[in-house]
């Protein structure tokens, strides 16, 4: 009984670790190769099966060859390939299983994972522009602490050791530098600490979803940061309706699956409006007419593309506009904070050498008068 229990509760950590193993090894652009390679084969009239083998074999990735085994194992037991996508919910989403499901029952399963591979291409690009746009201020920030407080405390101490061998009184601002200076060299270690206990409390508070939902709007109302938020939602939307409906899945659960990957509520309840509306008779596009997330031109567009029954190809349309203004914006916002940054750095260091070289300015002067 105590061998089994034992047993059992290594394979539940023996799971465990391995489902950690694929969510921290497996990223979106090695799930878009496996498509894109995956996809390959099959139109070469490879089996389904014997094209997962074959990606199993000769991957060097571990955690995707333990992955795609674990898809061979499924389709052996007679498993769709949906089934076995679903699984794994930490690398295949919702948007993956419904797709791959519509793609084997309409025997378009090849088209459907190229089509896969290209969105999460596109969606890795933006996140990762996006990402550029949030953390570079952050970086150049860091820089500039780092520049001024090497200053305070290596290089100012050095001239307070000359100022108390003069013995002479000292401007208000060279004093308030020697305060700082002899404060970062006295508990230096200590606001170091704090600022990683910070910086890990924030990471760690940033995991859960109310919290980033309340940041995100905060940041909705930042100039150009919040446009760019703005943007990354409208062609997150417009992409991933998009693929969709170009894989044949059903506009009503096509908006489900959109909706779900949004941590944002107020936007979620936008999508379930669009939802009910569609059930309704209504088209996509009239909700959107006055929506805060979707600026006026997406709602036209996407009514040129109703009518026209090309919404899947207006959808993509929108989306690479819209990935293509946060390029610009991206470029706008890193130009803007830059000089802005140095600028400030290039003050704070220039008080910092004026308070220095005031005393010894004042030294001359008094001894040039006594002369």
């Amino acid at each position: 009984m105590t061998s089994t229990h034992s047993q059992n509760r290594t394979q539940t950590k023996s799971k465990s670790s391995s489902l950690f193993h694929f969510r921290s090894r497996i990223d979106e652009k090695t799930v878009a190769e496996f498509c894109t390679q995956l996809s390959v084969l099959l139109q070469s009239g490879v089996s389904l099966l014997r094209s997962l083998q074959v990606l199993r074999d000769q991957t060097t990735n571990e955690a995707m060859k333990d992955m795609v085994g674990s898809l061979v194992k499924e389709i052996q037991k007679g498993n769709s390939f949906s089934k076995a996508l679903s699984l794994h919910p930490k690398i295949f989403d919702r948007l993956f299983v419904v797709t791959a499901e519509i793609g084997q029952e309409s025997g378009q399963l090849p088209k459907v994972l190229a089509q896969l591979a290209e969105y999460l291409e596109k969606v890795v690009a933006l996140k990762r522009k996006f990402k550029q746009a949030m953390t570079y201020p952050v970086f150049v920030i860091a820089v500039a602490a780092g520049a001024i407080g090497f200053m305070l405390m290596f290089i100012v101490p050095a001239f307070a050791e000359m100022f108390r061998s003069m013995q002479i009184e000292l401007p208000a601002l060279t004093k308030i530098v020697l305060s700082l200076s002899e404060g970062l060299e006295r508990y230096g270690l200590i606001a170091l600490l704090a600022i990683i206990g910070l910086v890990m409390g924030f990471k760690s508070t940033l995991q859960k979803e109310k919290f980033r939902e309340k940041l995100e709007e905060k940041l909705l109302s930042v100039p150009l940061i919040g446009d760019i938020l703005m943007k990354n939602y409208v062609a997150r939307f417009c992409r991933t309706l998009g693929t969709l409906l170009q894989a044949d899945v059903s506009l009503i659960e096509a908006l489900g699956v959109t909706m779900r990957i949004f941590q944002s509520e107020q936007l979620q309840q936008e999508i379930q409006g669009i939802i009910n509306g569609v059930k309704q008779g209504r088209t996509v596009a009239e909700p959107l007419v006055t929506s805060k997330f979707f600026p006026p031109m997406v709602s036209q567009m996407i009514a040129v593309g109703e009518e026209t029954s090309e919404l899947d190809v207006m959808l993509l349309k929108v989306a690479a506009y819209y990935e293509k203004d946060i390029d610009v914006k991206v470029e706008t916002l890193s130009s803007v904070i830059e000089p802005v940054i140095i600028l400030f750095l290039g003050v704070v260091v220039a008080g910092i050498l004026i308070s220095m070289y005031m005393p010894m300015f004042e030294v001359m002067s008094s001894v040039g008068m006594g002369g």
